[in-house]
């Protein structure tokens, strides 16, 4: 996205805490840094640590981006996540321009049948940010339900763009390893391999797949394999989950990314089992290169998951029926064979490519810089 905007012609300031990586300036991003106040100790409790962390940010940071628009006198200002909201809104009013948030998904906000409480204890900082008055906001449409979120707590649809993920769509071209890549990990052509593709951290609930495939494996003939693809904390405890289930597995750990699409194409269906969204990139990836996806059926997943169709859509909570979906491909090679073909012809038909998604993206971008009266691109900034 970034290349994007300076191939566009945008010139970039974008302001970061201070880490010991830093972020490489090229032609056209200025990179500025303010404290890093993000840096608690682990050790303090979350509750504490949350109480800190957002009035921190928004404070040390808006002060800071409020002193570089008047600096560099952008044509826009952009915050990323709710932690971006008010330091770029505080910007932008100092510079007298457009102000934009853009969020990655709004994670456990989608979560509006919760009780109050229980809702705001987890998405308080969400909340705040969609009160902070913001000329526009960019929501990734991640299957978060991000539109709906933002219209309960305030935002008028005009001031909302909801794009999709960027895909990997060329990957449907490409001549896909599958039989060397099983080969490699030792699947025997007979065997039906399962994929969990993701980050290994509690809100992927990788374990629901573990348990899936190891009640599946207990009432099938056919043999099964569950290879376990990423890396995060809980990764030893799973390896652990593994061996008490007596599931034949291999932990991949993670992935080099020209090799992600022969995998999902060596799986004969990917597990995607998260508590918050499964249309998630490695989702819609399998479908593009034809892998069916057994998924839970959580906010907005059957907008790329049909029942059936591109694959099996399964209740939350129903640790049953996510074993019998897992029986059903693994039992049906047919019906595996179908639901990947019409995968791959749904993505093929609705899957935004990255260089679309970057385009449409700062096609918005200059629609608000252009109705503030900017100049022409190449004098265009953005304090990021």
């Amino acid at each position: 996205m970034l290349s994007g905007l300076i191939d566009h012609g945008y010139e970039i300031h974008m302001l970061v805490p201070r880490a010991a990586q830093v972020v490489e300036p090229v032609p056209g991003l200025h990179v500025h840094t303010i404290p890093n106040v993000l840096a608690v100790p682990t050790a303090i409790p979350a509750p504490l640590r949350r109480l800190w962390l957002l009035p921190a940010f928004w404070s040390v940071a808006a002060r800071a981006s409020m002193r570089l628009a008047r600096q560099v006198r952008p044509r826009l200002t952009l915050g990323f996540s709710h932690y971006g909201a008010w330091p770029a809104y505080r910007a932008g009013r100092a510079a007298g321009v457009p102000s934009v948030l853009k969020l990655f998904g709004v994670m456990h906000a989608m979560r509006l049948e919760w009780a109050l409480p229980r809702y705001l204890y987890h998405s308080l900082e969400g909340v705040l940010a969609f009160k902070v008055p913001l000329s526009h906001f960019i929501i990734l449409n991640d299957g978060t339900l991000g539109r709906r979120v933002a219209e309960r707590w305030g935002v008028a649809p005009e001031r909302v763009t909801y794009l999709p993920n960027g895909i990997d769509t060329q990957w449907g071209q490409l001549e896909l390893q599958r039989d060397a890549v099983r080969a490699e990990l030792g699947a025997d052509p007979g065997r039906v391999v399962l994929l969990s593709l993701s980050r290994l951290v509690e809100s992927k609930r990788v374990d629901r797949s573990v348990d899936a495939a190891a009640d599946a494996a207990a009432r099938t003939s056919t043999p099964l394999e569950l290879w376990i693809a990423g890396d995060g904390p809980l990764r030893r405890a799973l390896e652990k989950r593994c061996q008490k289930r007596g599931i034949q597995h291999r932990f991949l750990g993670s992935v080099r990314r020209d090799r992600v699409p022969h995998l999902l194409a060596a799986a004969d269906a990917l597990l995607s089992t998260s508590e918050l969204t499964n249309m998630s990139i490695p989702t819609c990836e399998a479908m593009v290169v034809g892998t069916p996806v057994i998924a839970l059926d959580v906010g907005g997943t059957r907008e790329v998951v049909h029942h059936e169709e591109t694959g099996i859509l399964v209740a939350e909570g129903n640790a049953e029926a996510l074993a019998a979906a897992v029986l059903r491909l693994a039992d049906d090679p047919e019906l595996r064979q179908r639901c990947g073909r019409q995968a791959r012809r749904f993505a093929a038909d609705h899957f935004m490519s990255w260089p679309e998604r970057v385009a449409a993206e700062i096609e918005v971008l200059d629609r608000l810089v252009q109705g503030h009266g900017a100049a022409p691109p190449a004098s265009r900034e953005l304090v990021t």
